[in-house]
């Protein structure tokens, strides 16, 4: 069985395939954001200088503004999934109302005492939320300071929103000025009231000086004897604050060792015990990209048997904030000791929690002051996390996923409109340039037309070349002999080594079963090699339609690319109106040939002699007075002939075949030049996008002018973000 540190590591150890994706969409993300941020400086400069109204209204019209938000926002979230994917430690967050044994509970399953995770009679004491970790040697605390500004709109802000008190101070300044009055009745309400007005704003002089503008700012090291100090509330007898540190404090992070070493790799989130759910939200937030599982903790009272609706708020707040909450949280309802018995209590809310849409894993009774049912507690918690921890990391990860599909199609058709705006309508209206322009077209086309068909004869007879079969028949070769070479089938001492693959399988047919299995996987792995043959054929096929395009097309101008590359700039280069043109582009750019595809169903019932179940070869029966080595024999022999029986068919299958690729490549080229000359209407297709191009295809005959540069520009950067704007790239879930 596992140990607790184990269990963690193999967690932690699930997550490292999803947080490389993740990684890679938020590159190519900020590269996109880049982009767009080019073609919006572009789009401002281009507005003070063309002179026709109806583009300069459509450039005015289009909004990457909101666009390179939404993708700064998106990067931000990423990041925070990926930072807590990548921790080399879960994190579990605990949540409660005021005095429900939070604080207890953690002393429990770390072993700290009051100096860190304070506890006090007198009420409420956790006045932050601490980060706990574990460290073998130290007690300390990191603490960082809001500044002026974060302590307005992360403390103050919520406050005035919560009692609806009119305008939010924007500055210290502000807050310091009388706080407006308070016309509530509600008592929860009033209550949150005079904790802003007696802690933060009449004791504003005794902490204003700690807030400095600018950034958060970190404090040096804080030894133990000072934790307490930033981390609870002190108060006289009367309630008024003992002391202010607390007050300004953003994040606090404290070291000390756990009792229980094995759960060194598990940081805890200590909440402050909320006194309304409004308000709790701003720190539930914050755990909705730090834990890995929330714990609510609740302590029914024994006077007071059932749910409150200060239970159901609390939990439907943090539902609305935190993702996929029913299944990432966990409950429990805290006993004490005998003398504050609720036992009555505790199970009566264990019975009607659901009754009252509090959805949670698992809720439990707990004595939170015992540490042997703490900690037993926190083993169910884990175990859950070792058996569901993948699907639940990719549950929370569709959500983002989803967020940038949208983002990606919202994208996709601002750059058309983009493309669109600066659309060559107007430069068509030029009866000057379609003079000079027809004659050059029809030219052109009667040549392209004339080459494409000359292409098309020569592969057809290519069908037929048995130079072309020799080449397949010679790659064939290659691949069969790495067949041969790359086997499971042990080279030295193999009798031994067959002796010693039956004890590790357990007996002799565990053994031959498996090495039939690993054999045929080799065979299967070496054949895939077949795809570097096809993929010559292919690219060999792109690169003689693109040698057609460059010369007799006269495109040579549009990029520097060739062959399949070339093939895959002209698609988004061609407006979707020129449909006909554009999907004919499209296929064949898309078009490929591959073993798994063509070949794969061909060859798999020839390797069915290697399936122990199918195989024609079984071993004999074993007999107790046989020796070791006769059965080992047995076995070596079966298998050097079912592997050259299995690779002498693959040759066979193969070679058959050798006129395949040839046919296939045929067969999408003449689809391809079918439909770029054949097909109806798609001969104005060229004619409008030939003129679209003009300047690049004739530069003499049509020299650039500044807008024309400017527009050729322009189009240039919206084929670059259309290109890294592929929902392909976006993908970090399968």
């Amino acid at each position: 069985m596992l140990t607790r540190s184990q269990a963690i590591d193999n967690i932690i150890g699930q997550r490292q395939p999803l947080v490389k994706k993740i990684a890679s969409v938020e590159v190519k993300l900020k590269l996109l954001a880049d982009m767009l941020q080019i073609i919006n400086q572009l789009r401002q400069e281009l507005q003070q200088q063309i002179k026709e109204a109806d583009i300069n209204s459509r450039l005015a019209n289009l909004d990457f503004n909101s666009l390179q938000l939404k993708i700064t926002l998106q990067i931000d979230e990423l990041c925070q999934v990926r930072q807590r994917l990548s921790r080399n430690c879960l994190t579990i967050g605990i949540v409660g109302l005021t005095g429900q044994g939070k604080s207890t509970f953690l002393q429990s399953i770390t072993g700290a005492t009051n100096a860190v995770i304070p506890i006090f009679k007198s009420g409420d004491c956790t006045a932050v939320s601490p980060y706990i970790y574990h460290h073998p040697n130290e007690i300390y605390a990191e603490v960082i300071i809001h500044s002026d500004q974060t302590f307005i709109e992360e403390v103050i802000k919520p406050y005035y929103q919560e009692l609806d008190l009119g305008n939010i101070p924007q500055t210290i300044d502000e807050f310091s000025q009388p706080l407006p009055e308070f016309s509530g009745t509600e008592p929860s309400q009033i209550s949150i009231y005079q904790y802003l007005q007696k802690d933060y704003h009449q004791n504003l002089s005794e902490y204003r000086h700690l807030l400095k503008p600018g950034e958060p700012r970190q404090l040096p090291r804080i030894p133990q004897e000072r934790i307490y100090q930033y981390v609870c509330q002190r108060r006289f007898p009367k309630g008024d604050l003992i002391s202010f540190e607390h007050l300004v404090v953003r994040d606090i992070k404290i070291f000390c060792p756990f009792q229980n070493p094995d759960l060194g790799k598990i940081m805890l989130i200590d909440t402050p015990g909320f006194h309304s759910s409004q308000l709790a939200e701003a720190q539930l937030t914050k755990l909705r990209e730090e834990a890995d599982i929330i714990i609510f903790i609740r302590k029914p009272n024994p006077l007071n048997i059932g749910w409150e609706k200060r239970d159901t708020d609390l939990y439907q707040t943090a539902a609305k904030v935190l993702h996929n909450i029913e299944n990432r949280s966990f409950m429990i309802l805290n006993r004490p000791v005998a003398s504050e018995d609720n036992s009555e209590a505790c199970q009566k809310h264990q019975t009607t929690i659901r009754d009252n849409q509090i959805n949670v894993v698992r809720c439990e009774i707990v004595n939170c002051a015992n540490p042997k049912q703490a900690n037993a507690f926190i083993n169910l918690v884990l175990s859950y996390l070792g058996n569901n921890i993948t699907y639940l990391d990719k549950q929370d990860a569709r959500s983002y996923q989803r967020q940038i599909n949208q983002l990606q199609i919202a994208i996709n058709t601002e750059l058309e409109n983009a493309r669109k705006a600066w659309s060559s309508g107007t430069i068509l209206n030029d009866r000057n340039d379609m003079k000079k322009f027809l004659p050059l077209f029809n030219k052109l086309w009667s040549n392209l037309t004339w080459r494409l068909d000359e292409l098309l004869t020569n592969l057809d007879k290519a069908k037929t070349d048995s130079r072309e079969e020799d080449l397949f028949k010679k790659q064939v070769e290659i691949i069969i002999q790495n067949c041969k070479n790359d086997t499971i089938i042990p080279k030295n001492a193999p009798i031994n080594q067959i002796i010693n693959r039956r004890f590790e399988e357990g007996d002799w047919q565990g053994a031959y079963a498996k090495y039939l299995y690993e054999i045929r996987q080799r065979i299967r792995r070496n054949l895939r090699g077949i795809d570097k043959a096809l993929n010559h054929y292919v690219e060999r096929a792109k690169s003689q339609v693109t040698d057609v395009l460059i010369k007799e097309g006269n495109l040579a101008g549009l990029t520097d690319l060739r062959g399949s590359e070339f093939i895959k700039f002209i698609v988004p280069l061609l407006p979707d109106h020129l449909k006909r043109l554009k999907k004919a582009f499209k296929n064949l750019s898309n078009f490929d040939l591959s073993y798994r595809v063509h070949f794969h169903y061909r060859i798999r019932p020839y390797l069915d002699n290697l399936n122990p179940i199918k195989t024609n070869l079984q071993l004999s029966p074993s007999i107790p007075t046989e020796s070791r080595e006769i059965k080992a024999k047995e076995i070596l022999s079966y298998l050097e002939v079912l592997q050259d029986e299995a690779v002498f068919k693959c040759q066979e299958v193969l070679e058959q075949f050798s006129r395949e690729p040839t046919h296939a490549v045929f067969a999408e080229v003449e689809e391809f030049v079918d439909r770029v000359l054949r097909t109806k209407d798609v001969k104005d297709e060229w004619q409008a996008f030939l003129f679209q191009e003009r300047s690049k295809i004739w530069p003499f005959e049509f020299g650039v002018n500044q807008e024309g540069k400017d527009r050729q520009q322009w189009l240039q950067l919206i084929d670059k973000a259309v290109a890294a704007n592929q929902l392909k790239d976006m993908q970090f879930l399968n």
